[in-house]
């Protein structure tokens, strides 16, 4: 039933975004699930054009389950299942959604040597958060970000990319299609 619910509004959508369902893994997300399914009917569109356009890379066209836990956010393997944490809510529910959607993108893309998958990530995703939401608030998700207390340098990740100007990334980017 949740697929087919799913199906049906990626059809309304005329295949502009995957079918997704948010599952809530205890029932004190469920509130939260509800947060992202009203959220994504109103933006999941908006997003996904602008994941797809700023990256160069379409969505695979079969559906994505969400799931709402305790936890870091990740993405399985080539976008196998996204989680997410099921206490988030608002600007961080929405950059942290952008984030882990991008890396369904990025599993796409060919590695080459020092482009491990969050230098890919950021090579479009400061662009999607500034055209969806603004500057200030793709700013304070990288200020979120640069703190992110992991193994993985996000700081210098971020350093790297805004390091080059917007037509920089894409350059790379375009680099990276020819690649495939």
């Amino acid at each position: 039933m949740r697929w087919s619910a799913g199906l049906g509004f990626w059809l309304l959508l005329g295949a502009a975004a995957p079918p997704v369902t948010f599952t809530p893994l205890e029932p004190r997300f469920a509130e939260t699930a509800d947060y992202y399914r009203a959220l994504w009917s109103r933006e999941g569109g908006r997003i996904v054009a602008a994941l797809e356009r700023h990256s160069g890379f379409a969505f695979p066209a079969r559906p994505l389950e969400i799931i709402l836990r305790d936890g870091r956010p990740m993405t399985g393997y080539g976008c196998s299942a996204i989680r997410l944490r099921g206490t988030y809510t608002g600007s961080a529910a929405i950059g942290t959604l952008i984030h882990e959607l991008g890396h369904c993108l990025t599993a796409q893309m060919p590695r080459t040597a020092g482009l491990d998958d969050h230098r890919l990530l950021y090579l479009f995703l400061y662009d999607v958060w500034t055209d969806l939401y603004g500057q200030e608030f793709a700013n304070r998700m990288v200020r979120l970000e640069r703190r992110i207390p992991t193994g993985y340098d996000y700081d210098g990740a971020w350093t790297w990319a805004l390091a080059m100007t917007r037509e920089e990334r894409q350059a790379r980017l375009r680099g990276l299609r020819g690649l495939r």
